[in-house]
């Protein structure tokens, strides 16, 4: 039977982005990595502490606090896609 992947297809270590982390339901890590924004992404326009936690980042400003939308269930980039796992993924 084929299981889903939820992954990032950006650059860098996924698993340090905001919203890897976010689809995976990880709000407190999130919240820690967000407390003192450096910086903004420019996909999701989360504001981050560093530019390691997200897609793609510029500078700081015009994003919004990971707080205003945590309590959400989408997705919050374009970036994060749903993979089929066949048995041999696995």
């Amino acid at each position: 039977m084929d299981e889903k992947k939820i992954t990032c297809v950006c650059a860098g270590k996924h698993e340090q982005h905001i919203c890897y982390l976010h689809s995976k339901g990880y709000i407190e890590e999130v919240e820690k990595l967000t407390d003192n924004p450096t910086v903004t992404c420019a996909i999701c326009l989360v504001n981050a502490n560093s530019p390691d936690n997200v897609c793609s980042p510029s500078t700081l400003g015009g994003g919004f606090k990971y707080s205003d939308m945590r309590d959400s269930k989408k997705i919050i980039c374009d970036s994060i896609v749903t993979q089929e796992l066949s048995d041999e993924d696995k």
